[in-house]
């Protein structure tokens, strides 16, 4: 299956997952509260928080390594089996210090239902195996699994989850998702791939791992982590203001984190053939489309975001307004992290430029936190993201100019920065108009959305846009 296939696929993904997280957002905000919110959120975090132990890189290590010997069944079977096992090492490790945790932390065990429920996270996130099919690139079976899943949990959330005392059933109904996932997913392998014991070798993985892990952990220091230390100094309203305003981001990421998964094993392929001018052409592209979506995002996102807390949270939520406008500045910045990272120095394999970039941003967390968000709550903890971010995302630019990896395009952010100051106009003057939130989204996004356009397709004639228009309307052709 080719590159623009992929990315169809995992478009339809990310916006199947747009929609979802659009329908159920709303309504899980109201039905529960800011603050069941926060108790919800804390606990998730603090569950993936352990989970970034016990995954310590495998995901890219095994993207990378199932993309380079998808051909070679021997070694596929090789390599699958070492890294799940190597994956169930580290987990039976964590989830000794996640029960002791939960058992003897304060503000840990006075959640501790949540937390128990929350084990099977920790326990079937070795079984998700979502690296092998990327590796694979079967991102068809990725897409269609996850849709009919997400359909199924939100006829769940609505059926079930009817109160704010129902928190519980929420998250009871999250962990499910991943659980039932990695069942899925582990029996559909076997048609792929074989585990064996006779056939493990953990040590070539398990450096790799602790430079990877090393990576993933530093950078939860200003990411997961931010969530679980604002839970331990502050109040569970906070963490879910915090978690409205990052929810939102998130779901704009996906588009880009989307489109970075599937190019990491094409551009590993590119690398082991040689193809260094093929690489770098794939990586101008990826500049010119991130570029191109990011600026308006962030605009747009900025100017709506009382009209969008509203609309989508209501009132309650509207100490998340800060917040989301601080954090809606890192789509831009974590976009051009994630080329830099996966589509440069993870297939170039710098992996001690990455955990040199990792360290600088958890020393920067760290600090920040301990400084800010004490103080300042939900907002300190959106500072401590955007600046450790952006330290993060300045020291990949330096590397990749300093080692002359390739010229980064300043020019094409200009351009686009240029291009973009439009929509502020657009979303003030909307907002002048019209009194109610809902007017003023509708007005602002479609004539935001025919302004983009008009700019890309018919003016500038955007090549990798109308690249992208021409692959959505041959569809059909896709096999």
């Amino acid at each position: 299956m080719g590159i623009k296939s992929n990315i169809i696929y995992n478009s339809v993904l990310t916006l199947s997952q747009y929609v979802i997280g659009l329908i159920t957002f709303p309504y899980v905000s109201r039905v529960l509260g800011v603050s069941n919110i926060g108790v919800v959120s804390f606990v998730d975090n603090t569950i993936n928080y352990f989970v970034l132990f016990s995954t310590l890189g495998i995901s890219i290590i095994g993207t990378r390594e199932i993309a380079k010997y998808r051909n070679n069944a021997e070694k596929l079977n090789s390599v699958f089996s070492s890294l799940v096992a190597l994956f169930m090492t580290y987990t039976s490790i964590v989830l000794l210090a996640y029960i002791i945790a939960v058992t003897y932390i304060t503000k840990l065990s006075i959640h501790k239902e949540l937390f128990y429920i929350g084990t099977a996270k920790l326990i079937f996130s070795v079984f998700l195996i979502e690296w092998f099919y990327r590796g694979i690139e079967n991102f068809k079976y990725i897409t269609l699994r996850n849709i009919a899943l997400k359909l199924i949990y939100v006829c769940s959330l609505f059926i079930f989850v009817k109160t704010k005392d129902d928190y519980v059933v929420y998250f009871v109904l999250t962990t499910g998702v991943v659980v039932i996932n990695a069942v899925i997913n582990i029996l559909y392998a076997q048609n792929f791939v074989k585990f064996s014991f006779k056939i493990i070798t953990l040590l070539p993985y398990f450096k790799q791992s602790l430079f990877l892990g090393s990576y993933f952990v530093l950078t939860s220091m200003y990411s997961t982590f931010n969530v679980m230390y604002l839970g331990l100094v502050s109040d569970t309203k906070q963490v879910g203001l915090y978690w409205t305003a990052l929810t939102l981001y998130s779901i704009i990421l996906g588009f880009f984190s989307a489109f970075t998964g599937v190019m990491l094993p094409s551009m590993s392929s590119l690398l082991a053939q040689g193809n260094d001018t093929k690489f770098k052409q794939m990586i101008d592209k990826s500049f010119n489309i991130i570029s191109t979506i990011c600026f308006p995002l962030i605009f747009v996102s900025i100017m709506l975001a009382p009209q969008i807390i509203n609309i989508l949270s209501g009132p309650e939520y509207s100490g998340a307004v800060i917040p989301m406008q601080i954090i809606m500045l890192l789509i831009l910045v974590v976009g051009v992290a994630q080329i830099l990272a996966a589509q440069v120095l993870m297939p170039l394999r710098k992996d001690k430029l990455i955990l040199t970039a990792s360290i600088i941003g958890a020393s920067v967390g760290i600090l920040l936190n301990l400084i800010l968000v004490r103080t300042f709550g939900s907002t300190g903890t959106a500072i401590v993201l955007l600046i450790s971010e952006t330290s993060v995302t300045s020291y990949y630019i330096y590397v990749v100019s300093k080692n002359k990896i390739f010229n980064f395009p300043w020019r094409i952010f200009a351009h686009n920065l240029l291009y973009s100051i439009p929509y502020v106009f657009v979303c003030y003057s909307s907002a002048q108009l019209f009194d109610r939130p809902i007017f003023i989204l509708m007005v602002a996004g479609f004539v935001s959305l025919a302004y983009f356009v008009l700019i890309n397709i018919y003016i500038l004639k955007n090549a990798e846009l109308l690249g992208i228009l021409h692959s959505i309307r041959n569809t059909n052709t896709i096999s």
